[in-house]
């Protein structure tokens, strides 16, 4: 792989950022990339040779708010892909939500054409609208044997959405959705059924319903998850990778040990076909949930350790990992961060895991910062951003010494990461509490794994 573009890559989906109390913040996934440009390390440079002027001012206002709002999303499935907008919000957002037949249709001389579609059901809005007519553009042609499903915004005048072609069947399922939890494992029952269903508008808007969800909410679900469903759609080579990674995910949840043998399935269905994708990352953290301790040593021993390995494996195996200090407790985060330390030897990987280790507050490596800092070159260049950031969030003695070298060898470098520190209000964009000791899982780990020193 390309290591320039992989860098590249890598800044748009992991911005690394600190405030001035030395906190680091990752980018959550679901955050928009008007954020991420805020917040890249390498672009964003702030001056203050002069007093800002009052458009400054106005600048400065708005990126706090970007950032208040940012910094409060709410955690999502960190392995799910959210397609389009999801049927329920469609019900909450818009003034009326209906299900509609076409009755005409007109071309106009633009070529577009305008239907006349009478309304058969009302699920949100004015109950008046039943068997009333509106009219809708499309651009493709509507059969008037179709089912359609339209959403209207607007207080004085609804203006309709282009309708989406739905089955009867779909009806009943779009009733369902009022009256839903707002979120939490009951919510994510209703969808679970549908997951399976073999009508994709369904099926699709199921899968959204989960990669909205908390992977709390999905822990939640516990026994109610069809674990030979979901192995059964993990050895589906034709199941598409968005629902692969869900599938991974259930499966760290309602699996067994010995299924953590899936993932050499996996990649024993990579080697034979390139094309195949398993989802790296999720595939990692659940053989990490089934396997334990053993699996992390595996995950250490064939990505993390291994210079042959495949950048783009290291960083699923990262973000594995990261999951499992942030959400999850089958692994200590002092050996987790442990296992993360093995890419410190890799510098063009290093700057990966750097903002994990001062997160978990793991200091063993302030020296290889200063090495880090003093080996960056042009193709490294967010090592030293990364390493003075460690280094101001460490309260050791040694990491003020250790800084001040840095100063020594590059200081302007030193000054611009600090500068860069200012954008960010708060400590950290995805909260890294201890685990609940009142949570009935707490402390509880996969001490029956068998044995996971597979081949890679």
């Amino acid at each position: 792989m390309n290591t320039r573009w992989y860098r590249v890559n890598r800044l748009w989906s992991q911005t690394i950022f600190a405030n001035s109390q030395g906190g680091f913040g990752l980018l959550p996934k679901n955050a928009s990339s008007t954020a991420s440009a805020l917040h890249d390390p390498i672009l964003t440079v702030v001056s203050y040779s002069r007093p800002p002027l009052h458009g400054h001012r106005i600048f400065l206002l708005l990126l706090t708010a970007i950032i208040t709002c940012w910094t409060t999303v709410a955690p999502a499935c960190p392995f799910c892909d959210a397609l389009p907008r999801t049927l329920s919000d469609d019900l909450v957002e818009s003034t009326a939500a209906v299900v509609a037949r076409t009755e005409a249709m007109t071309v106009e001389p633009d070529g577009i054409r305008v239907y006349r579609m009478r309304i058969t059901d009302v699920l949100k809005g004015d109950p008046t609208l039943k068997d009333s007519s509106v009219e809708v553009t499309s651009s493709r042609e509507l059969s008037s044997d179709e089912v359609f499903w339209l959403v209207g915004f607007g207080d004085d005048r609804l203006q309709w959405f282009p309708p989406t072609v739905i089955s009867t069947e779909s009806i009943s399922y779009l009733r369902g959705l009022s009256g839903l939890p707002e979120s939490g494992p009951k919510r994510l029952e209703y969808f679970l059924r549908f997951l399976q269903h073999t009508e994709d508008f369904i099926a699709a808007d199921a899968y959204n319903e989960f990669a909205e969800a908390s992977l709390k909410d999905i822990k939640g679900l516990g026994d109610k998850l069809a674990r030979g469903w979901v192995i059964a759609q993990l050895r589906d080579t034709s199941v598409p990778l968005h629902r692969r990674r869900l599938c991974w995910t259930l499966l760290s949840q309602c699996g067994t040990a010995t299924d953590a043998g899936l993932f050499d399935d996996s990649l024993s269905e990579r080697r034979a076909d390139p094309t195949f994708q398993p989802g790296m990352d999720a595939a990692i953290a659940c053989f990490i949930s089934l396997g334990g301790e053993q699996a992390l040593a595996r995950i250490e021993r064939d990505f993390l350790a291994n210079a042959a390995a495949a950048d783009s494996d290291c960083f699923s195996a990262v973000s594995a990992i990261r999951v499992h200090g942030t959400e999850l407790d089958v692994i200590p985060r002092e050996r987790l961060a442990k296992a993360l330390r093995n890419l410190l030897a890799r510098p063009e990987l290093a700057d990966l895991v750097i903002p994990d280790l001062a997160r978990w507050g793991d200091w063993s490596a302030i020296d290889r910062m200063v090495e880090l800092f003093q080996i960056s070159t042009e193709e490294t260049a967010l090592l030293k951003p990364a390493a003075v950031r460690y280094l101001k969030t460490c309260p050791l003695p040694d990491a003020t010494a250790a800084l001040d070298r840095l100063r020594e060898i590059d200081g302007n470098a030193v000054q611009v990461a600090e500068a860069s520190m200012l954008f960010n209000f708060g400590r950290a964009s995805l909260p890294v509490p201890p685990p609940d000791p009142d949570d009935p899982t707490f402390g509880t780990t996969n001490s029956d794994a068998p044995d996971v020193e597979g081949k890679p």
